[in-house]
């Protein structure tokens, strides 16, 4: 985990020397592979890399990050979660997180490259289920009445809906991924409950309604995800002291686009350091 003590060029620093360890590393083991099949003529040459797969939305496209690939509208970023963690652990990354991404569409358009040769699989979703976006529209201004009631409305979704949508979800996962290890990724609080110019106007009070909802969110996706024996990677701990407002925001506030109130490229950073020692066991 990244702590405050480390600055954002160093992460980047320790990123760079990460990437060359394991290009260096898959390199000799190329090399190794060749040379065995050089002499013996049992052995085969091809190298295989194994499968990583990222589902899930924004924050698992790396919306806010930038640095986009492609431009069919999902925003997936180069500084990505799902791009770093593919790097250190060096495998082949089928990246279908797609920003505005709700369960049911991981569901449909997103688990076309499981197979049973897949090893991991990363999902991050359920906030758009839930409305935040909406929800954050609502509570912008001056109307804590309207921003109160946007929140009730989000818990019942979280509640009594997303629960349901999830566990189809994540059966259908080990269904076609079925020798895979599955970490399910949270969201951060997005506030350290302070005024500044980036909220627009989301009083102290409002942003403790809306971190409580995250924290229920971040509580129903794991309750399912141990349901069904998969690992449960929060990233809250390592947000806290990052959130808007922040001295050190690992988080944008509101950009005036569809980035407002995403992980920016350290945020990121964070999520690998999160996710990373998930990939690892």
């Amino acid at each position: 985990m990244i702590g405050d003590s480390v600055s954002s060029k160093d992460v980047k620093k320790r990123r760079v020397v990460r990437g060359i360890v394991v290009a260096a590393t898959a390199a000799l083991a190329t090399t190794g592979a060749f040379m065995v099949a050089s002499f013996g003529s049992s052995a085969s040459a091809d190298v295989t890399l194994l499968q990583y797969t990222a589902l899930g939305d924004s924050y698992a496209s790396g919306v806010g990050a930038g640095d986009y690939i492609g431009d069919d509208g999902c925003y997936r970023s180069a500084n990505a979660y799902p791009k770093q963690a593919a790097a250190e652990i060096g495998e082949k990354l089928k990246f279908n997180a797609c920003s505005g991404a709700v369960v049911a569409d991981v569901v449909e358009n997103q688990l076309i490259h499981l197979t049973d040769e897949t090893v991991h699989v990363t999902i991050g979703v359920g906030g758009n289920d839930a409305g935040f976006s909406s929800v954050l529209g609502a509570c912008a201004g001056t109307d804590t009445a309207a921003c109160t009631a946007a929140v009730e409305g989000a818990r019942a979704i979280i509640t009594d809906t997303l629960p349901t949508r999830l566990d189809d979800l994540y059966t259908q996962v080990e269904t076609e991924a079925d020798k895979a290890s599955i970490v399910v990724v949270g969201n951060p609080r997005l506030f350290n409950e302070t005024s500044c110019d980036d909220t627009l106007a989301i009083t102290p009070e409002e942003q403790a309604l809306l971190n409580d909802a995250a924290d229920l969110l971040a509580e129903t996706t794991a309750a399912v995800t141990a349901d069904h024996g998969f690992e449960f990677a929060d990233v809250r701990e390592a947000f806290t002291g990052h959130e808007v407002c922040s001295a050190d925001p690992w988080l944008l506030g509101y950009t005036g686009n569809f980035e407002s109130f995403h992980p920016n490229a350290a945020g990121q950073d964070g999520y690998t350091d999160v996710v990373v020692p998930y990939l690892n066991d």
